[in-house]
């Protein structure tokens, strides 16, 4: 990216009034982008990514191998050569993905982790990627995909394990492990007094949330003894979450404005965002918050350890795995009752969802959801309360956010509300929603499109209380959104 000569002139300005400053933020911003995906996470990214390309390229060699082997007009060495040359150009595009990736992982390490990784796997990428290429068989194209193919198998395996979950920053980055009483302002904070917080350490321990980005949470010590949380994302553009942060903000300034007491309720709990660039960033860690999809799991758990106590075996466990009981996650629950009612149509292709009948999809969500308890949320905030008034109190908090969220997440086409992007502070019953990456109706868009306005599923609409939905979400939420059009005209 060229710069203008205005903004050259004020990064030269800066760098000459501030050299140490600038230094050890450079530092920071690099460090932190070389962890945003390891190399072990990049491999096995790139294969679980490329994995319906890579099945279909293989099918159709496949079937190429086969148009070959039925030509009576050529001779076994011209069959021999064809074959070859077919399997050298339909995997030519996967080829050039991973040497690529080859490149970026075969350069001298830098870390301790890199030094593992190459020790690890180094060779074996290199072999299998020789044999990817050069097939001693070609006429069976799934052996020479078979060593990539237990790579990513391996790279699972690890992935899954949860020591997995938890690194050392001394392994993965040495520069920030050993900064120390830095001049780097801690981002995203404000003090009142006036005095700039300082990054004084990065502590040593990561913890790596098990999605698809590997986001890494970090906790850096300020000079006024505090430690500070964060969640590092890579692979995303953070810029929109900041201005969807930006305009909470407003929205909660018109909504304080007016005197009405109901109406001071009014809040859309929101956090810092600090885009590092184009494809990271960091966003402050908000305490004190459960996803809702942890009251799911936690039940899950409940409901496997009651049935096997009994004997039996739970509709949301399967056998195997790390032993009896294991719990099962959601994509597998659905398609273990999706697959038999398929295969009882004559649909044995999962891949096309075009195939599937729309009575069998509803009849799997209808089972699912009579299984699954609707008031699992309202009961972790009765439990969470005190007393009667504490309850009340804690019901009210709650509604009041979930009509203000559901009426701003309508006005800003919010999507992608799923369990672990939708948070209850369950103390005091505010919600608040994460990861605003699909905005402005993104999600009718999406390969299956999302068609609600916001997410009101059964178990938050039962936390509402007795009310329900007529009353705290209906009123509360035209309140909102009339108040939002009276400063708007």
């Amino acid at each position: 990216m060229q710069l203008s000569p205005g903004h050259y002139s004020t990064n030269v300005t800066v760098c000459l009034q501030a050299p140490e400053a600038i230094s050890q933020v450079q530092l920071l911003v690099q460090e932190l982008r070389r962890i945003t995906l390891l190399w072990d996470e990049l491999w096995l990214g790139t294969l679980v990514q490329h994995h319906a390309e890579i099945s279909r390229r293989l099918q159709q060699l496949e079937l190429e191998v086969l148009r070959v082997e039925d030509n009576a007009s050529l001779s076994s060495a011209d069959k021999d050569r064809l074959i070859a040359e077919k399997h050298r150009i339909i995997l030519k595009p996967l080829v050039f993905i991973l040497e690529q990736l080859h490149a970026i992982t075969s350069v001298p390490p830098e870390t301790p982790h890199e030094k593992w990784f190459q020790e690890k796997f180094g060779e074996y990428i290199t072999d299998a990627l020789h044999k990817l290429k050069t097939s001693w068989n070609p006429r069976r194209p799934q052996e020479s995909w078979q060593p990539l193919k237990q790579l990513q198998s391996r790279l699972q395996q690890r992935a899954q394990k949860r020591s997995a979950y938890t690194i050392h920053m001394m392994d993965i980055s040495p520069a920030l492990a050993g900064l120390k009483d830095s001049l780097i302002a801690m981002p995203g904070v404000t003090s009142r007094s006036g005095t700039i917080i300082t990054v004084s350490a990065v502590d040593n321990n990561i913890a790596i949330l098990p999605t698809k980005t590997k986001p890494k949470k970090l906790v850096f010590h300020g000079s006024d003894g505090q430690l500070y949380t964060y969640l590092f994302k890579g692979l995303e553009d953070l810029h929109l979450d900041e201005r969807i942060m930006q305009f909470l903000s407003i929205a909660n300034t018109m909504m304080q404005r007016s005197s009405s007491t109901s109406e001071s309720m009014y809040r859309a709990r929101h956090y810092s965002v600090i885009p590092l660039g184009p494809r990271s960033g960091l966003i402050s860690w908000v305490d004190g918050v459960t996803p809702l999809f942890g009251l799911y799991k936690r039940w899950q758990q409940r409901e496997t350890a009651t049935v096997s106590l009994r004997g039996g075996q739970s509709s949301t466990s399967v056998q195997g795995g790390n032993g009896p009981g294991q719990v099962m996650r959601p994509s597998e629950l659905f398609y273990s009752r999706l697959t038999p009612l398929l295969k009882e149509r004559g649909i044995s292709n999962l891949d096309n969802r075009k195939e599937w009948p729309l009575p069998i999809l509803r009849q799997v969500l209808t089972d699912l959801m009579d299984e699954t308890p609707k008031d699992l949320l309202a009961k972790e905030l009765w439990c969470h309360s005190v007393n009667a008034g504490s309850w009340w109190q804690t019901t009210r908090t709650y509604s009041y956010s979930v009509a203000v969220m559901s009426i701003i997440g309508y006005i800003i086409g919010l999507g992608d509300r799923h369990l672990d992007n939708v948070l209850v502070d369950l103390l005091t019953g505010e919600v608040v929603h994460i990861d605003y990456n699909v905005c402005f109706e993104k999600g009718k868009t999406l390969r299956v499109p999302e068609k609600v306005p916001f997410r009101m599923t059964p178990n938050i609409r039962t936390a509402l209380g007795v009310t329900g939905v007529e009353v705290s979400v209906t009123l509360v939420g035209v309140s909102c959104f009339l108040l939002g059009c009276s400063y708007i005209i």
